[in-house]
This record gives structure tokens, C-alpha cells and sequence, in this order.
């Protein structure tokens, strides 16, 4: 008879977190919170678990995040990617948001070892729960265009086998993970003592608008979750942009409006207004040419810099 152990969350977070790699290379995650990536919140369950937990009642150990779910199948006895200890009887519950460019009906493949299931902004789609080998789930949905919530639950119960990946694709025969970071409702990016979040000004303010719309406040909790709130010293500037369709006047206007807009619900929420700064650039600094209604699209915008010390 073969003795299982569970391993200390401590344990369990530094061993996921031993391969910065694992993030982009189909692992678990790396600890921690990484803006507009696909968060983990890691959890343990008894031993002979045999379907996933209800997390309202559980406490979690610690967070990852990760780019993609890509964990190909393997014994249990290879370790877990990026890992050479094994361990079992855990659970993580995942979420993201992806932002899609066009509306349209998407084929999702969930395959896991042990059970795992699928949310989409709210709804299951995918339940491939139960203690089982590796076993591949589909489904297909109807999204529309705009950012949507993804939610992935799993749990790994007793070795040999562990795997999880999560595919998706506009026909089932061309399916491929789910990158979250090439579908992210906002670019995030880090420059030396900079970190720096950029924005769609049509994912945050209505056309000629600038009253934040309904996703733009989730979007902005997250970085002031993830960006803000680890740097109390930090100091934060709000930029807007504009294309130039329109006067230099009113771009300008819009361009400052809006930048208060997004300075005005930080400090709202808890961040000193003596730390924060709005500017507007109106049409001044287009990323790329105005000559397209492409291009347009990415020179509205607000990015959000936060200076460390």
C-alpha cells in the first residue's frame, strides 16, 4: 500500500515557482500576480478527493500566474513542470479575461488529469470533473466581441498521471492554447523602474465619452491590484491619447477628461491623490499613423505608468 503525502503550502508555492519559464512554457504558473495573466489561486483538499472542491469554503495558500495552460501529459513520477518533487491531493482555481477582437462562434478543448471544468463569463461550458486519466473535453460558444471572463477549475488527486491544457480555435480541427497574454484586454509591459499598463480607450470610455464604462473598472481594480497597491511608494501618471479625427481642441479636452476620469477612481478606491497625476496629450502622440481606422483604434488610449523608487 503506497503512503501519500501532502506537502506544506509553503513547500508547494517555491516549488511552482522554481522556473520563471513555466509561465510562457505551459506550467502551472510562477507565484505571485502578474497583471492581465491568468491568475491561480492554490488550494489543498483531503486526501480521496474524488471531484473538485467548493473554493467559498476553502482557504487559499498562495497565488500563481501563467500565460497559458499547456501541461502536456506526463507521469507523475517526471515531476510537474518545471519541478523535480511531486506532491498531490491540490486544487487551483483560475481566472482571466481575454478580449476578443470579433464576435463569433469558438471551439474550446479542456484536457485534464484529474478533473477540471470550463467557465465563461459566468457559465460552464466544459465539466470535465472526477478522478479519471487524461481525458479531453469540447465545446463550442457564441462570444461576442469585447473581454470576456474565463475561469478554469482543477484539482489533482492521487499519481500517476498529471496533465491540463486548455485549447481553443475558430474550428475544432485547429485548436491551440489559449494564450491570455496575446489576448489581453490591456498591454502590460515592465522598463527598468517603470511599469506600464496601456489601454484601448474604447475598452474604457463610450465614443466621445469619458464616463468609465462597466469593464473599464475591472480592468482598472487589476491594476491597482497587481500594479499599484505591492508599491505604496510608487508614484502613478495618467496619460491619455486621442487620434486626430476631430479638432486639436476637443482631442485635448477629451484626452485630459478622460485621464481625470481613470485618476479620480484610484483615489476613490483607496489611492492617495498625492501620488497621482493626470495628463492629457489630445492627438500629440500617436503610437502608429493615423490613416486607418485601425490605427485609430490604437492611438486612442490610456496608459497607466507606476515609477518605483
Amino acid at each position: 500500500m503506497q503512503t501519500r503525502h501532502i506537502i506544506p503550502a509553503t513547500l508547494v508555492l517555491s516549488l511552482l515557482a522554481v522556473h520563471p519559464a513555466v509561465a510562457q512554457g505551459g506550467g502551472f504558473g510562477t507565484a505571485g500576480e502578474v497583471p492581465f495573466a491568468l491568475q491561480g489561486r492554490v488550494y489543498f483538499i483531503p486526501e480521496e478527493s474524488d471531484r473538485l472542491p467548493d473554493f467559498s469554503r476553502l482557504r487559499p495558500q498562495g497565488t500563481i500566474s501563467t500565460m497559458v495552460l499547456n501541461i502536456q501529459p506526463q507521469s507523475f513520477t517526471a515531476g510537474f513542470p518545471g519541478v523535480t518533487n511531486r506532491f498531490e491531493w491540490f486544487a487551483i482555481d483560475y481566472r482571466g479575461r481575454i478580449m476578443l477582437p470579433q464576435a463569433g462562434t469558438y471551439h474550446f478543448r479542456l484536457t485534464s488529469d484529474d478533473g477540471s471544468r470550463l467557465h465563461i463569463d459566468g457559465r460552464q461550458v466544459i465539466d470535465n470533473d472526477g478522478i479519471h486519466g487524461v481525458e479531453a473535453k469540447e465545446a463550442e460558444v457564441a462570444l461576442s466581441a469585447g473581454i470576456h471572463e474565463v475561469r478554469v477549475q482543477y484539482f489533482q488527486g492521487p499519481r500517476e498521471d498529471v496533465a491540463l491544457m486548455l485549447e481553443w480555435g475558430t474550428t475544432p480541427d485547429n485548436l491551440r492554447p489559449l494564450d491570455f497574454g496575446a489576448l489581453a484586454p490591456a498591454a502590460y509591459r515592465r522598463e527598468g523602474n517603470r511599469l506600464r499598463a496601456e489601454m484601448s480607450g474604447g475598452v474604457l470610455f463610450a465614443t466621445n465619452s469619458a464616463d468609465l464604462q462597466p469593464q473599464a473598472v475591472a480592468l482598472l481594480a487589476e491594476i491597482k491590484r497587481t500594479m499599484i497597491d505591492p508599491h505604496p511608494a510608487a508614484r502613478i501618471t495618467v496619460e491619455g491619447h486621442t487620434d486626430d479625427v476631430g479638432s486639436d481642441t476637443d482631442n485635448q479636452s477629451l484626452s485630459e477628461r478622460r485621464a481625470r476620469s481613470v485618476v479620480a477612481w484610484l483615489t476613490s478606491n483607496g489611492v492617495p491623490a498625492a501620488r497621482v497625476q493626470a495628463t492629457g496629450h489630445g492627438e500629440a502622440h500617436p503610437k502608429v499613423p493615423n490613416n486607418s481606422d485601425r490605427n485609430r483604434a490604437q492611438n486612442r488610449r490610456i496608459e497607466i505608468t507606476v515609477t518605483l523608487p
